[in-house]
């Protein structure tokens, strides 16, 4: 009796653990790729990510002796990358769109970085890390952003 009630106890044990590992592995499998696909944007600009992140469906990175910045963002199997050369930027800021709801809490739907070259002629260029029609829920973007947003105007601040 208590092998039947033992071996009834691990086959369950396994079967609530099989899709944490399986999320874990696919996340990880991802994140490999997209940080390897970072990689490989930098290299074709002759530069080499030093300091990189990765949050949900997003990688950046930065090269810290060249001064660029890349970006890649993957949605429904479509990755959009990009990459700045801070020698032509301004100013880097945090655009955060949002909206309040009925309980007057405020909600946010959007979250940029909003580069702001210094040739006026030219258009700002954003980096979106957060997107409420892509993502249910922010997982981490918030704080990415905010780092990311202090390091580049740091490094934009120190080339003055």
């Amino acid at each position: 009796m208590d092998l039947g009630t033992a071996l009834i106890g691990i086959i369950s044990t396994t079967v609530c653990a099989i899709p944490f590992v399986i999320t874990t592995r696919s996340r990880k499998k991802n994140e490999k790729a997209l940080i390897s696909s970072l990689k490989e944007l930098a290299k074709k600009q002759d530069s080499e990510i030093t300091q990189y992140e990765t949050c949900g469906n997003y990688a950046i990175g930065i090269d810290e002796t060249k001064n660029f910045v890349f970006f890649q963002l993957k949605n429904k199997n479509v990755i959009k990358e990009q990459f700045i050369d801070l020698a032509t930027i301004k100013k880097c800021k945090l655009a955060n769109y949002s909206s309040s709801n009925s309980y007057n809490d405020k909600e946010i739907e959007q979250l940029n970085l909003d580069f702001i070259p210094i040739n006026k002629n030219q258009s700002n260029i954003l980096f979106e890390f957060y997107n409420s029609e892509e993502s249910f829920q922010l997982s981490g973007e918030l704080q990415s952003i905010q780092k990311w947003n202090k390091l580049i105007n740091n490094k934009l601040e120190s080339k003055k």
